[in-house]
């Protein structure tokens, strides 16, 4: 069998599992796979085995639809490497015995630079969803020493960070306890917390599932004595991921976005990650988010978007659903939903 169960006690297994492969993500991890768990979303982890040995993992998240059945889906995974294309034809055949009520499977993974298209088979005549999260990301490849990575950014991010101190802003470093300093900053902000949270008590929950192991931090730059921006760094292994949460638009402060960002950046070299992803979790929508991260440089990572369909009848009458027989574009995203 390709698919091997991870057992309760295996969780940081899991974890490093995750962390140390190439395509890994903090989203594939054991403490987002948590946090959906805890809002009534069954999640699945395994291994994913080759003679023996495990080659990949899967974290996934099922959510009923309607009449339909189940919908699985796995942000960012599995952490496969798109070559291993044997692999990939066998997991749509165990999903489909291992869970008989759902009519497809949805995910999202990353690319290798080096084969950078999915397996043919899995996108072969299939309409994609809408994406949850950006399907290009903007990475900075991290060498364990914080002074030497910030020496190899963009020339204008280095200028912003040093400007945003000669005007008198501190950046401070938090966990749990500066969740209520990053959420009364958040309503100021005009773009959608979507899709890192629905809700900015979401947001907080996301927050504390991760640094409850000790893989999220949050950054938050003052003024004055007021807090004016913040970002924040989940780290899993090798893999970082920043996202500049909020700021508060005033054009006097606005480096210090860049401050709290590269506060992250260095939080997550500090840790140990060769790699920080600082589109975030931005949603492809959130031009903002998109500027900022390539004014840092580094290289853009894609991500694919593939649907396999599991059950053929329901999954067309999902198709028909999502896209909206009346509605349109605004139909309502069944996917989003079933985070």
């Amino acid at each position: 069998m390709l698919l091997q169960p991870v057992a309760p006690g295996e969780s940081d297994v899991f974890d490093r599992f995750v962390g140390g492969h190439l395509h890994g993500d903090p989203l594939q991890g054991t403490a987002f796979g948590d946090l959906q768990a805890a809002q009534g979303r069954a999640v699945h982890r395994f291994f994913l085995m080759e003679q023996g040995r495990p080659v990949g993992s899967l974290s996934l998240m099922a959510r009923t639809v309607g009449r339909l059945g189940l919908l699985l889906y796995a942000p960012r995974g599995p952490v496969l490497e798109p070559g291993r294309r044997l692999a990939w034809r066998r997991l749509s055949q165990e999903l489909r015995e291992r869970f008989p009520q759902a009519f497809a499977f949805a995910c999202a993974p990353r690319l290798d630079e080096r084969n950078p298209r999915p397996p043919g088979y899995l996108s072969r005549g299939l309409l994609p969803v809408a994406p949850q999260f950006a399907r290009t990301a903007v990475e900075l490849p991290l060498s364990g020493d914080p002074g030497r990575d910030f020496g190899r950014m963009a020339r204008r991010c280095r200028v912003q960070v040093r400007r945003a101190s000669a005007h008198g802003i501190r950046v401070r470093e938090a966990g749990v306890e500066g969740i209520s300093a990053a959420l009364g900053i958040l309503p100021r902000r005009r773009a959608a917390l979507w899709p890192l949270a629905a809700t900015p008590a979401e947001l907080g929950e996301l927050i504390a599932a991760f640094a409850a192991r000790g893989q999220a931090r949050l950054f938050l730059a003052a003024a004055a004595g007021e807090d004016c921006a913040v970002s924040l760094a989940l780290r899993l292994g090798r893999h970082g991921l920043c996202y500049h949460l909020a700021d508060d638009g005033d054009s006097r402060r606005r480096a210090a976005r860049y401050a709290t960002q590269w506060a992250a950046i260095a939080w997550c070299a500090a840790q140990g990650a060769d790699r920080c992803d600082v589109t975030g979790l931005s949603a492809p929508g959130d031009a903002g988010s998109q500027v900022l991260a390539r004014r840092f440089g580094g290289l853009e990572r894609r991500y694919a978007l593939l649907e396999v369909p599991l059950r053929l009848a329901p999954y067309i009458g999902y198709r028909l659903l999502a896209r909206g027989i009346s509605g349109g574009a605004d139909a309502p995203d069944l996917l989003a939903r079933a985070r």
